[in-house]
């Protein structure tokens, strides 16, 4: 017994420390020291069972020996933790060797039917957590049986504990990486970890030529169930929505939640198993909630690709699966749509949350700016920040469809653009600080990003990294957010204030406020929608509209911008009425930030204006501001004069205008 302990077991049990000490990969450690103890054993193969996290079912792991044909048809098997010799092994925290399994009274008939014979069991603890069972198996009687002595076995048991101790630290480490890749409220993937497994599907596509579909799903109603019953609802449905869709997934299909309302089921299947796919997914997204006059009911939007039919690459097919949702969704929602079947959307709808990503990281994403100045002089006040996205190919996409992609998908991204918009503003702002131009920037900011609770949070850092921004920075929003939750946003405005921040109404008039609204809020400025100046002077009720607006608005303190002035007797008739700052194309384009810098530099040079002599606002002397055409000096000057000429009234410019 000695020579075998010298010659086998203690060189089996080192192999095994060294194996733990050195191999960082569990599924090759877990190799060298189940070999080592069959080694000591003399069985034919020993298995890896584990606990489930609820310690009420065991499932087989791994497997390292001969008749590895006999026992791969285990692995993944499931069987009750509550009865049966591994069982008995945990409760006891003692070993079992049962040398004849077929007879034992508790023995398992599917291991009898793959030729167990024996079989050595025992328990895997560590930091006294029971973990699972180490299962040493012979199928067939042999002399090395009779000899697994007291020595061998506690050896044995020693390996098995330094397997426990690996299988305790994979487990941990297995938990940490779930907080990367696991959604916290649905306990799904998330969206980093369901695009894992998409890049997995598309390589197991190149290599083998396995087909997968990806369902794109978008909920429907979800909107309403806050708006009624609140968020924590909301929550409590996602939550729901999520189990009811991992029930109904095929095993070894995967499933996460992309952020918001939108979830990515993977599945591998060929074009014949979809509308089975479909339907059950449709089904299980119906969930009723509520009742009375609050009662409704969620569902679904999915858009459906095949790959490689669709595309075989990651941006292409959620791009299409995007599109293919979206069709479904502005059909009445609760049905599918293969993206093969319809031709892809028009180019302003086409932009999906997957583009705006993408251009996000890529640094495609740029700010241009658009001047607003004083009607009195035509003075330099500030500009309007507006989202461009400038793609690699020239094309030059305007912030109107990247906001419907990232409002329609009611992800995160709209708050992570949303915060690189104003901290991009603020950086570029800063620049301009250096050399004593400050001028105001408006921002637009949605409805739900001004509402969100980490609205302040990210304003204030920003504020604080970039000094003095705050003081230069309106923030808009449109009626919608006031309207939302008045005494919330009422509150958010006067923490902006704190940080010197000042407050407008966006596009006022097209929305449901009324001027109760506007008197019981901390507002600085009201802009005028376009829609009411497009038409002056020769429209008579835009003009009473303006003129009515103006007056309240003046008699509440409040400055007044109109939008959208694109003609010289335009920019008259604001005057008249009595507007403070304007807007538009008259004066210039939006332009990328380089630009605008050149149109400061040629507009101080030119040095066509006086200075401003209103102390109350922090303008910049950058002298007469130029049209798109860049007006010569000349039309400049002839312009000037013109503006400031008393006859300029709108009489002298609403002939042969209807009213």
């Amino acid at each position: 017994m000695n020579q075998l302990l010298l010659h086998t077991a203690v060189p089996s049990l080192l192999a095994a420390m060294d194996a733990l000490t050195l191999e960082p990969d569990f599924q090759l450690f877990f190799k060298k020291a189940a070999a080592a103890v069959r080694n000591l054993l003399g069985a034919d193969g020993t298995a890896l069972i584990l606990l489930d996290e609820d310690t009420q079912t065991f499932e087989y792991k791994l497997f390292e020996g001969e008749h590895q044909h006999l026992l791969d048809a285990f692995k993944g098997f499931r069987f009750s933790a509550t009865h049966g010799i591994s069982s008995r092994v945990l409760t006891s925290k003692t070993s079992i060797f049962t040398r004849n399994y077929p007879a034992a009274p508790d023995a398992m008939p599917q291991l009898v039917s793959a030729g167990l014979q024996s079989n050595l069991v025992i328990p895997l603890i560590s930091s006294d957590q029971v973990l699972g069972v180490l299962a040493s198996s012979w199928f067939k009687h042999t002399n090395s049986i009779a000899n697994v002595s007291p020595q061998l076995l506690t050896l044995a048991e020693r390996i098995a504990s330094q397997i426990a101790v690996a299988c305790h630290r994979e487990k941990l480490e297995a938990q940490l990486r779930s907080l990367v890749t696991i959604d916290p409220l649905t306990k799904l993937l998330n969206r980093r970890g369901i695009l894992d497994c998409l890049d997995n599907s598309l390589e197991m596509l190149h290599r083998y030529n396995r087909p997968f579909a990806c369902f794109f799903i978008d909920v429907d109603g979800l909107k309403s169930a806050n708006d009624h019953w609140g968020h924590e609802t909301g929550d409590l449905l996602l939550r729901d929505l999520a189990q009811r869709l991992s029930d109904v997934v095929r095993k070894g299909d995967q499933i996460g939640r992309l952020g918001g309302d939108e979830f990515l089921i993977i599945a591998e299947c060929d074009e014949s198993h979809i509308e089975i796919l479909a339907k059950r997914f449709l089904q299980a997204l119906r969930i009723p909630y509520g009742s009375g006059r609050k009662r409704g009911r969620l569902s679904g939007s999915i858009g459906i690709v095949i790959a490689p039919q669709d595309g075989v690459d990651e941006i292409n097919l959620l791009r299409k699966a995007d599109a293919a949702m979206y069709i479904a969704k502005s059909e009445g929602g609760d049905r599918y749509q293969r993206a093969s079947i319809k031709a892809e959307l028009p180019q302003d709808t086409q932009i999906s949350i997957v583009d705006v990503e993408g251009a996000l990281e890529r640094n495609e994403l740029q700010l241009w700016y658009q001047p607003i100045c004083q009607l009195n002089d035509l003075h330099l006040v500030g500009f309007e920040a507006l989202l461009r996205w400038c793609k690699a190919d020239g094309e030059i996409i305007s912030a109107g469809p990247l906001i419907q992609a990232f409002e329609s998908a009611r992800g995160d991204l709209e708050f992570r653009v949303g915060n690189w918009v104003l901290r991009e503003a603020a950086r570029q702002w800063c620049l301009w600080h250096k050399y004593a131009i400050t001028p105001d920037i408006h921002i637009n900011i949605s409805p739900r990003h001004f509402l969100h609770p980490t609205f302040l949070n990210e304003l204030q850092n920003i504020c604080a990294e970039f000094s003095d921004f705050g003081r230069a920075l309106i923030i808009e929003i449109t009626e919608t957010a006031m309207l939302e939750d008045l005494e919330r946003a009422k509150r958010i405005m006067l923490r902006c204030r704190d940080l010197g921040v000042r407050m407008a109404v966006d596009d006022f008039g097209t929305g449901y406020a009324s001027l109760t609204y506007i008197k019981r809020l901390p507002l600085d400025i009201i802009k005028i929608d376009r829609s009411f100046v497009a038409e002056l002077p020769g429209n008579k009720v835009d003009w009473d509209i303006t003129k009515g607006v103006v007056s309240i608005a003046h008699a509440l303190g409040l400055s007044v911008v109109a939008e959208g002035a694109e003609e010289f007797e335009q920019i008259g008739s604001l005057r008249e009425l009595g507007c403070d700052q304007v807007q538009g194309y008259f004066i210039h384009r939006p332009m990328p930030f380089n630009d605008a810098n050149d149109w400061l530099g040629k507009a101080s040079a030119q040095s066509l204006e006086k200075k401003s002599s209103d102390k109350s606002h922090r303008t910049v002397n950058t002298g007469n501001v130029q049209p798109v055409n860049h007006w010569t000096l000349a039309a400049a000057t002839r312009m000037q004069q013109d503006y400031f000429d008393p006859r300029f009234t709108l009489s002298n410019h609403c002939r042969n205008r209807s009213a």
